[in-house]
């Protein structure tokens, strides 16, 4: 009974794999800038939508989130020449003096294909100090189910990850 108990929890949870560094006490106070993400995926613009999600979760967590502007490079342009996104985004950040900052990578945005069309996400983040000291690192890939959405799978996945992260 306990055996089928395991494989029902495994089969309900999906597949998943997360690893991350351990995460130093971070200073709740600070104000945590996410700069733009690497999109590594076949979804265009997924890394515009992964930094969207990724601000809610750190805010409904209670951190103090910032996100890099985008009023001169808009997103369809920066999934065609992300390097002047990040150039305008390193800019922004110079101005900054304290704080951490919050980068990283979009490696899978996807609904699979085939007759469930199950969501895929994978993504890698990296949390610095502005010298650009690497604190943490985390990375999550995750497959969900037929009817789930890639919003709500991308929200569990990014919420787990940066549970991972130690606000003081």
């Amino acid at each position: 009974m306990r055996a089928l108990i395991v494989v029902m929890f495994l089969l309900l949870t999906g597949c998943a794999s997360q690893m991350s560094s351990p995460s130093p006490k971070l200073d709740k106070s600070q104000v945590l800038y996410i700069m733009p993400l690497s999109n590594q995926s076949t979804m265009p613009m997924a890394q515009a939508q992964v930094e969207q999600l990724l601000a809610s979760v750190l805010a409904d967590a209670g951190i103090r989130v910032e996100l890099y502007p985008t009023s001169k490079v808009n997103d369809l342009q920066a999934s065609i020449e992300p390097e002047q996104r990040q150039a305008e985004a390193q800019a922004w950040l110079a101005s900054k003096r304290q704080g951490y900052v919050l980068q990283g990578a979009v490696q899978e945005w996807q609904y699979k294909y085939g007759l469930d069309g199950e969501p895929a996400v994978g993504v890698t983040l990296q949390l610095s100090d502005l010298n650009g000291q690497v604190l943490w690192r985390g990375s999550i890939a995750k497959s969900g189910w037929g009817r789930e959405s890639l919003s709500q799978l991308g929200l569990t996945s990014l919420r787990k990850l940066t549970a991972n992260l130690n606000w003081d």
